[in-house]
């Protein structure tokens, strides 16, 4: 109740430093619960860690100094989990907790710090991580990451393009069933509406307006506001 919450927290922060001690914290708990079946405890993360073979441990080398190290252990978590999607094997290779509390934050972390053109390809590998891990992820946290990218486009202006490209992939990763609803007829022939389930609801109440309204963009031309297209949205 003490420790697994402060973990979460510490994933998210926006401390390098700091976070590199909590990614390496989980490493440790995975290792230790590896056999536990509870998914508060992360077990299921060990078989992301290499003590055989350091270079392929994902979490030394998400935390590593060096910016392809970090870009090539994304690509690895990225083809683990499109080649078990693949597979036979139905089972989830991580539960919802792996996935929403410890994968994802850490693959959303390098389009807010970019800051270099060498950081690019590190950037462009984490967004594809993002996409996959979107795919595995129930409504309620696939629903607020996609809120929240949506409401750090006006916030992060540096950003823009990463976080687009954020966007698509979480949007191409959509996998809920939709049911928009229809009229149907009862047994006095009086005409019944259906609202649709949630999902639809939240997509055309909330979701779609917002993503039609970055469509245009307002930008400073010659000393006066010019609206334009977006044209990555």
């Amino acid at each position: 109740t003490t420790f697994v919450p402060c973990l979460k927290i510490g994933i998210t922060t926006k401390e390098i430093a700091a976070r590199r001690s909590f990614v390496l914290l989980v490493s440790h708990l995975a290792r230790q619960f590896a056999d536990s079946k509870s998914v508060h405890l992360y077990g299921d993360l060990k078989c992301l860690i290499r003590d055989d073979d350091q270079d392929l441990d994902f979490f030394l080398n998400v935390t590593h100094v060096q910016v392809h190290r970090r870009a090539k252990a994304f690509s690895r978590l990225r083809r683990l989990l499109s080649a078990h999607d693949d597979s036979a094997d139905q089972s989830p290779l991580f539960s919802d907790q792996s996935f929403g509390n410890i994968l994802l934050p850490l693959a959303m972390h390098p389009v807010y710090e970019y800051k270099s053109k060498i950081e690019e390809a590190y950037v462009i590998e984490s967004i594809a991580t993002v996409g996959e891990i979107s795919k595995h992820l129930p409504w309620s946290k696939y629903n607020n990451t996609l809120q929240s990218v949506l409401n750090s486009l006006g916030r992060y202006p540096d950003q823009e393009r990463y976080l687009i490209a954020m966007l698509c992939a979480i949007i191409d990763a959509f996998h809920f069933s939709v049911d928009t609803g229809e009229e149907t007829a009862n047994n006095n022939n009086e005409v019944e509406s259906s609202q649709g389930n949630g999902v639809w609801r939240t997509l055309k109440n909330r979701i779609l307006p917002k993503v039609e309204s970055f469509l245009i963009k307002e930008v400073d031309k010659h000393g006066s506001k010019v609206k334009r297209l977006r044209s990555s949205v």
